[in-house]
């Protein structure tokens, strides 16, 4: 039976069929390797529930590996280097996807393999996508991968039921043509980070000049504003300007609570507005506003009349095992970053407040997610990423490779190096390291040349501290970090105080909105990739040197002066960040 391919798709490209023998093709389509697998183990926090119907509809995705990505990578490189003659020089969208490009040879190797398996109806690859996406029953998804799926639950909520496989295997002269396949081994534990919350009394009267006495209780955009000298800067290029903002786990972002906060604490932008788009069968449901998503938007608004958007990303609902219709496939970043990179306009600030402990992640996914990552900075976008709310490690910290080794353990996607990684503060005068503020050194991505030389003078100043409980040559986070407690939000029309690395990401996202207004209006380009220039200018900084970020039974790291695994290069200071000649 011929079965029928859905796509995201659009263009046909037409491949010659070459005559092969078919027990030729019998050998290449059964030479079986592994792409990902969790061993014997099912990944921490979900249960085993059933087998699903193998008629059941599954709907798969695959990556295809672009043709020219190191040169894409290399741009990205140049225009983030602002040293370099192209800096700023950003790809538009037609650029970026001839480079992103899958060849015709991957092509060919991919619509040749769904035909040996009889899937030929309506195959469509286009000229420009990085992948498909085809709906099929599990039983021939299991043939394909040569797996077993099951019906999974969360040990923390039952009704949570996905669709997975601990391990997924492509025929062996695939992989070089496939990225990633998904709904496979990512089970998508993704949680918001945010550490802290409880309710006040809303306040009726509110002072719009900030008072360093006040603000050691309670943090508001007035005090945000005088802290990292905001206060006096009017956006000139609003429209170009826009910020985004992330929002996973069916997090609404209130209305009426952002007209009343505005109102309360931003008497300046009383006319704010949000946009809400929704991807991926994501809901807007204004009667459930989430502290998560209204913190988000709520201090987001700071860089206001800049343009905000909030992205409500769908995969939260449960996998329904009765239904022969398409599971949701609850892949929350790759859903997001297919659909924004689709838009021929990108917002130029995002922020992201979600993530995972690393080991959680499979490395092809979280490869995948980290190379779109920075496919959004080649295209002149900065995306900031909380650093998680566990200091160096949460729980046991014991790893989940079999050997139950207690070691620190990162956090994706801050880990990931194409990412602008922001960590937490706490006080005004001065500023010190929160106890939470996620940071460390990634298992999984090597150590980036932009901030070598800042992390090889920690760690010799370090010595054998932890030594063999982080991976001293892996990408070190965070990058940056900004006030991330006693947050005012308001949800259901009272405030909640908030603490975090959620508070942190929107916050200095709003002072990046900020400096890529600046720059267009004084150079015509946008920042993009942050990292190469804030590590180039450490001084344009608040420099963070006490407190630390216990967790795994440590102490944890200690901040210190310059780059510390705890607050990074320190908090924005928007006038001297704004005066970094050639920003």
């Amino acid at each position: 039976m011929l079965l029928s391919l859905v796509t995201i798709l659009f263009l046909p490209v037409h491949v010659a069929v070459f005559a092969i023998p078919a027990t030729s093709l019998s050998t290449l389509y059964q030479d079986f390797s592994v792409k990902h697998s969790w061993g014997n183990s099912i990944p921490s926090s979900w249960i085993y529930h059933s087998s699903p119907d193998p008629t059941t509809l599954l709907t798969l995705h695959f990556r295809l590996k672009p043709s020219n990505f190191d040169q894409l990578l290399g741009n990205l490189s140049q225009t983030s280097d602002h040293f370099h003659e192209r800096y700023g020089k950003h790809l538009s969208k037609t650029q970026a996807d001839e480079l992103t490009r899958p060849t015709e040879q991957t092509v060919m190797e991919v619509q040749e393999w769904f035909k040996w398996h009889g899937i030929a109806d309506g195959i469509v690859f286009s000229n420009n996508s990085q992948g498909i996406t085809l709906t099929i029953p599990v039983s021939v998804a299991e043939t394909l991968l040569n797996t077993t799926y099951g019906i999974y639950v969360h040990v923390s909520d039952t009704q949570n039921q996905i669709l997975r496989t601990t391990e997924y295997s492509l025929p062996r002269h695939l992989h070089a043509h496939i990225s990633v396949v998904s709904p496979t081994t990512y089970f998508g534990s993704t949680r918001e980070m945010k550490k802290t919350n409880f309710l006040e009394p809303i306040r009726i009267e509110y002072d719009a000049t900030s008072n360093s006495n006040e603000c050691t209780s309670a943090i508001t955009p007035a005090c945000l504003k005088d802290l990292y000298r905001t206060g006096d800067y009017s956006p000139s290029l609003t429209t170009s300007a826009k910020i985004g903002i992330v929002g996973f786990l069916e997090e609404f972002a209130s209305i009426s609570d952002f007209k009343s906060f505005t109102q309360n604490y931003l008497p300046n932008a009383t006319n704010a507005t949000f946009d809400v788009v929704k991807v991926n069968g994501g809901l807007d449901d204004q009667s459930d506003p989430g502290v998560e998503a209204n913190l988000d938007v709520q201090y987001a608004a700071m860089a206001w009349p800049i343009p905000l958007t909030y992205y409500s990303t769908g995969g939260s609902p449960p996998f329904n095992p009765d239904s022969n219709s398409p599971d949701d496939t609850n892949e929350p970043y790759l859903d997001w970053l297919n659909y924004v990179l689709g838009l021929d306009e990108l917002p130029k600030t995002i922020s992201i407040s979600y993530g995972d402990d690393e080991q959680t992640v499979p490395a092809d996914y979280a490869v995948e997610v980290c190379n779109l990552f920075a496919l959004l900075g080649s295209r002149g976008t900065s995306v900031m990423v909380s650093s998680g709310d566990a200091g160096v490690g949460g729980g046991d910290c014991q790893t989940n490779d079999g050997k139950s080794e207690v070691l620190f353990q990162p956090i994706f996607p801050a880990s990931c190096p194409y990412v602008t990684a922001v960590g937490s503060t706490t006080g005004i005068s001065p500023e010190t390291a929160s106890a939470f503020s996620g940071g460390g050194f990634s298992r999984l991505f090597s150590q980036p040349s932009y901030q070598s030389a800042a992390v090889s003078t920690y760690l010799s100043n370090l010595g054998s501290t932890y030594s063999g409980l982080y991976s001293a040559s892996g990408r070190a986070y965070p990058d940056v970090s900004a006030q991330g407690q006693k947050y005012q939000v308001i949800v259901n029309g009272g405030v909640v105080s908030v603490g975090g690395t959620s508070c942190s990401s929107p916050t200095f996202a709003s002072i990046v909105a900020y400096l890529n207004d600046f720059k267009l209006a004084t150079e015509g380009s946008t920042l993009g990739f942050l990292n190469p220039l804030l590590y180039a200018n450490p001084s344009a900084l608040n420099d963070i040197t006490s407190g630390s970020n216990p967790g795994c039974g440590s102490k944890g790291f200690p901040a210190t002066s310059g780059w510390d695994p705890v607050t990074g290069l320190g908090t924005p200071d928007f006038v001297r960040l704004k005066s970094i000649r050639n920003m």
